[in-house]
């Protein structure tokens, strides 16, 4: 059986949305009134099923994995790099002028002192300069460039092909991390929430070349390794969750097998109105609906509670889209020209084998 042959799928794009309103909702509704960011919704019951909504960032990691994938199969090192740069860089950039806008007119950092925290979040790996994140949902983000310069890696030294047997190998160490030393699981790329990763590209390899008995053992490795990485991460972290581990568990597992069958050769020909654009909104909504959406939750006014969320959402979407057809879409050819130049041009220099454009033995 066969996936497939592009990431472009209908039903993954509202499958990111879908992520990108788990995660408003945790942080809007669970998360912000937990630590004192926002008031209190009033509504215990919904706050409980919210605080679930944490597990959005294993569907964006699990279908990021995916797509990784593909994109790396059909992609020289050079035109990757500029690609990942280009999908991720540019909203990015408007994300964090954004935040530092709103901390600044809402007293929370002076502009004189703010200016080092900013230059090095621009890069998207502010600890490498000694600085904090300004939106602390932006650790995902040094996440998914770690995996992408795994993947770029391969493709610089030219070996493609060994892509697919890597994901399984590192899905299976993985799961040994966690299960005999999960302190080493902190280390960068041995554990941790990179099993998702490890897991998209497995579903996607299997789609590619079928079942075989080392992706399938990854497969497996990666769907336990995740629970577990995952129970680790609610348990070890500042959240006061209040989550049940078989909960948590059972939706990690619902996530694998939704990612599978929502990308086999019957769903992936589905066509469903809308998706691009609702696919392309979604990482603007999740760049603007943390630190400024609790300035908007915490500045509107209006009587009766829900019509603050609302108008809130409502205001976060509109300046998604703005980041999109204005900052991704409509200055697109810009971005793509000076990321070519500044990435696809000096790596399509290196030797041939290092471009990543031979999978000779």
């Amino acid at each position: 059986m066969r996936a497939a042959s592009s990431p472009r799928l209908a039903a993954l794009d509202y499958l990111r949305l879908v992520a990108a309103l788990s995660v408003v909702a945790y942080h809007w509704l669970f998360w912000g009134p937990e630590h004192g960011e926002i008031p209190s919704p009033g509504a215990p019951a919904l706050s409980a099923v919210a605080a679930y909504g944490f597990l959005g960032v294993e569907l964006f990691f699990l279908i990021s994995g995916f797509v990784i994938f593909w994109s790396a199969n059909s992609r020289d090192a050079a035109s990757f790099a500029a690609g990942r740069a280009t999908r991720l860089y540019p909203a990015f950039w408007a994300g964090v002028l954004l935040t530092t806008a709103t901390l600044v007119v809402t007293g929370q950092a002076h502009l004189p002192e703010v200016v080092p925290r900013v230059l090095a979040n621009l890069t998207m790996v502010p600890a490498a300069f000694g600085q904090a994140q300004l939106d602390g949902v932006y650790w995902t983000l040094t996440l998914e460039l770690e995996f992408y310069a795994v993947v770029l890696l391969f493709l610089l030294v030219g070996r493609r092909r060994w892509l697919e047997p890597f994901f399984a190998v590192w899905a299976i160490v993985m799961l040994i991390t966690n299960l005999l030393s999960p302190g080493l699981a902190a280390i960068p790329l041995l554990g941790g929430l990179f099993s998702l990763f490890a897991g998209g590209a497995i579903i996607a390899a299997i789609g590619r070349t079928g079942w075989r008995p080392l992706n399938t053992i990854g497969l497996a490795a990666s769907v336990l390794s995740s629970v577990l990485a995952t129970i680790h991460h609610t348990e070890s972290g500042e959240d006061p969750l209040s989550t049940d581990p078989l909960v948590v568990s059972a939706v990690v597992v619902a996530l694998f097998a939704l990612v599978f069958f929502l990308t086999r050769p019957r769903a992936a020909r589905l066509r469903l109105p809308g998706s691009r654009t609702a696919g392309a909104l979604t990482y603007p909504i999740y760049l603007c609906h943390a630190v400024f959406g609790y300035a908007l939750l915490n500045n509107i006014d209006i009587p009766g509670g829900w019509g603050r969320y609302a108008l809130a959402f409502a205001i976060v979407l509109a300046v998604a889209a703005c980041v999109h057809f204005g900052v991704e879409k409509a200055a697109g050819p810009f971005w793509r020209r000076l990321f070519h130049v500044l990435l696809a041009v000096p790596i399509g220099r290196l030797p041939r084998r290092a471009g990543g454009v031979t999978d000779a033995p």
